[in-house]
């Protein structure tokens, strides 16, 4: 079983997650495929990957004994019918190891903190509440009832324990140093609170004993996974070397990606009228560049040139490990979401320049004329990439005052 925050969570300036990281969380899920879980708690850091995933192609038609078949959280919940949450239990079933004795019948219920906030059409809500609420419909059909937690402190565990009674045993994940994994276990009324060691540096074993009546009591131990006593296992090995090799070269294809275009945007200037082509004579449309439009807007390009748009590239070779070819629908002119994913060149441009906003210009430029590029709908327009993701405090009048031409 796994506590949660098994999945990595570096993200970009904008909260998604890097390239390299989705790389390394799908090797993840690989791994849980190849050597399985029974069960695994999904903590708010774990959800936007699996929230992510969803929409993939690939995962898209996942099978029920999947890892997505096997996620819990009872405090994640749906605020829209596009989005599933995960289940908030599962039961397990364990063959009894006394002859004459029916297997025993553990319910897991996942728990997560609420930070960092869960993705669009899902919400957190308070844990010991959830457990509260999950706790009799787990326990109508299980012998055990488990807790994988993953909140924000021991203290926190123990207040879940307090409000929602009857649970046999909490298996707190919040251990984020050495010293906080050896927090020896402790009963909060007759629920046993154990937690788990950092960083997989040891492997956690809890074993329960079933007495003549039924009732069960514990022992727990943890096991240095020390590679004299426990040596390296080779398919694992290759699996990690696998995903280490994979993340290095998602990494290395960003960083070419984005030199690539650069170095090709740069030169994408022209004053040509744009060729017909089309099969009813009309143009195809051509961008030109803000340059073009100084030489009759000058007052107009010179707001632009000391505004925020003109500058909208200079953030992305700082960041190239977060660079994937979508960044150009917004850092850049001319990008065609539908074909940006694979071909990053059709954003002709840097920056936002002019056309990005007005359209292409060539046309313009052949035959000048009033009623090119009205912008119908500034503030649609605008949300196309000041979204709530990306520009959290973004409002209208607000950046048209600075802006405005």
């Amino acid at each position: 079983m796994d506590t949660g925050y098994f999945m990595a969570d570096e993200r970009s300036a904008h909260g998604r997650l890097r390239p390299d990281i989705v790389t390394k969380n799908d090797w993840v899920m690989k791994a849980y495929g190849q050597f399985p879980v029974d069960v695994a708690n999904v903590s708010s850091h774990d959800l936007r990957y699996f929230t992510d995933a969803r929409a993939r192609a690939e995962f898209s038609r996942a099978e029920p004994e999947s890892l997505f078949g096997r996620l819990v959280s009872a405090n994640t919940a749906s605020e829209s019918p596009a989005i599933a949450a995960p289940r908030p239990f599962i039961i397990r079933e364990l063959p009894s190891r006394q002859n004459g004795l029916k297997p025993v019948r553990v319910a897991f219920i996942g728990l997560t903190e609420t930070t960092p906030a869960p993705p669009a059409g899902l919400k957190f809500t308070d844990p010991a509440e959830a457990a509260r609420r999950t706790l009799p419909e787990a326990r109508k059909s299980a012998d055990l009832v488990v807790v994988l937690a993953k909140v924000k402190s021991q203290l926190e565990v123990a207040r879940i324990a307090r409000e929602a009674p009857g649970i046999d045993v909490i298996i707190d994940g919040n251990a984020e140093s050495v010293e906080d994994a050896f927090t020896p276990p402790v009963y909060v009324g007759a629920t046993l609170i154990v937690f788990t060691p950092f960083e997989t540096r040891m492997l956690g074993e809890l074993r329960f004993y079933r007495n003549a009546q039924g009732k069960f009591s514990t022992k727990q131990r943890f096991i240095t996974l020390d590679e004299a006593l426990v040596p390296e296992d080779p398919a694992a090995k290759l699996v990690v070397d696998a995903a280490t090799s994979a993340e290095s070269a998602a990494r290395s294809n960003s960083k070419t990606l984005l030199e690539n275009w650069l170095a090709g945007s740069r030169m994408r200037v022209t004053t040509q009228p744009p060729d017909a082509g089309s099969p009813r004579g009309e143009s195809l449309p051509t961008y030109v560049s803000s340059a073009v439009c100084s030489q009759c807007h000058v007052a107009e390009y010179m707001k632009w040139a000391n505004g925020p748009h003109a500058h909208a590239t200079d953030p992305l070779p700082a960041r190239w490990v977060e660079f994937e070819a979508s960044c150009l629908d917004c850092h850049a002119t001319g990008s065609n979401p539908a074909t940006a994913t694979t071909k990053p060149e059709t954003a002709r441009l840097q920056s936002v320049q002019c056309e990005q906003c007005h359209g292409p210009g060539a046309n313009h430029v052949a035959k000048p004329g009033k009623g090119y590029g009205r912008v119908a709908n500034m503030q649609s327009a605008c949300a196309a990439c000041h979204t709530a993701e990306t520009s959290p405090d973004f409002d209208l009048q607000t950046a048209w005052a600075k802006i405005k031409h």
